[in-house]
């Protein structure tokens, strides 16, 4: 689980949150996953997911204050329901050497985000 500044994000197996080891998590291969995302912020956060160095959430995703999300497939034209989900394979030779080739973030999941700014509170003397 990575806690940075009010937002939590984490990888999921089989409905369970799976351990860190520093700064790293095994997934087994063959593998589903997901991705949680909370917001422990009082602002919303927009978030971008980066798998292999695509973004998994073109235009990202817009997390409310207290609201979490579970990311488990690539979102395609704004649809959440028919991307392909998320699966840890094997770089294989037929992967190598195949049109997708070898990228140096395989293997790599990354989140970026950012809060809004809060809302300035303005005082009104009488």
């Amino acid at each position: 689980m990575m806690f940075n500044q009010k937002m939590v994000a984490s990888i999921k197996s089989k409905g369970k949150i799976l351990r860190e080891f520093k700064d790293t998590v095994y997934i087994p291969f063959a593998c589903e996953y997901s991705i949680l995302l909370k917001n422990l912020n009082t602002v919303k956060a927009i978030v971008n997911v980066y798998i292999d160095g695509e973004n998994a959430v073109p235009g990202g995703l817009v997390i409310n204050p207290g609201q979490s999300i579970d990311l488990e497939r690539w979102i395609k034209n704004g649809n959440l329901s028919e991307g392909n989900k998320f699966k840890f394979i094997e770089r294989t030779e037929n992967i190598e050497n195949g049109p997708r080739g070898i990228k140096d973030e395989d293997g790599l999941v990354r989140a970026e985000y950012q809060f809004e700014l809060p809302r300035p509170v303005v005082n009104i003397a009488d």
